[in-house]
């Protein structure tokens, strides 16, 4: 796939019946608070561009998602890390449903959990990995940059006739406050030129 500003500016949405079944991606290079630029692609696949030098994270937490997905490192590398939660009175992080769209909410599952890592597996630039929606995970960037690409599966067993009421999960530690990870969606001029440098500088990875 082609990959530089020309084709995204091309393949992005520009229509909102152009994207997957109750999604409500912004028609734009959008901020996400885990640490990404996304885009919502014609083709119902994300884009994503994950950045330590660029796209600092207001929201990252260990989560679950909404959906099953394919994600495709087409740059870099990242660590994927799955977490066990367990419920513990002296634990130090709070489990919650949250809505990560703008103005959501969220609702406490367990007020002191524990969290446990299970185990970690790295996607390397050219592989693909596949996500469960109900695990627990988060990555960590081993290079400086990552761009992947994310494909939602609804094969079964995924309960596609009850998606529109799967709330994702997230840990977070129980002194801080909860940030929406789509309360600000950024400038999308500003959020095309950092995914334009981010292109630049992945070239010889």
């Amino acid at each position: 796939m082609p990959m530089n500003i020309d084709y995204l500016r091309k393949n992005i949405i520009d229509n909102p019946n152009q994207r997957e079944y109750l999604v409500g991606s912004p028609m734009q290079p959008y901020y996400h608070g885990l640490g990404c630029i996304r885009l919502c692609m014609k083709d119902k696949s994300f884009i994503n561009f994950y950045s330590d030098k660029y796209i600092p994270a207001i929201a990252k937490f260990v989560h679950t998602h909404r959906e099953n997905f394919m994600s495709e490192a087409i740059y870099g590398s990242y660590d994927n890390i799955l977490y066990d939660v367990k419920p513990d009175e002296n634990g130090e992080y709070i489990e919650e449903w949250v809505e990560c769209w703008k103005d959501g909410g969220n609702f406490t599952i367990h007020e002191k959990v524990s969290l446990y890592e299970m185990d970690r597996k790295i996607l390397e630039q050219g592989e693909s990995m596949f996500h469960l929606y109900n695990d627990y995970h988060d990555l960590e960037l081993i290079t400086e940059h990552a761009v992947t690409r994310v494909t939602f599966d609804f094969s079964w067993p995924y309960p596609l006739k009850y998606r529109h009421r799967i709330f994702p999960k997230i840990v977070r530690p129980n002194n801080g406050e909860f940030v929406g990870a789509a309360n600000d969606y950024g400038d999308p001029d500003k959020n095309w030129e950092i995914i334009r440098e981010i292109l630049n500088e992945v070239q010889n990875y």
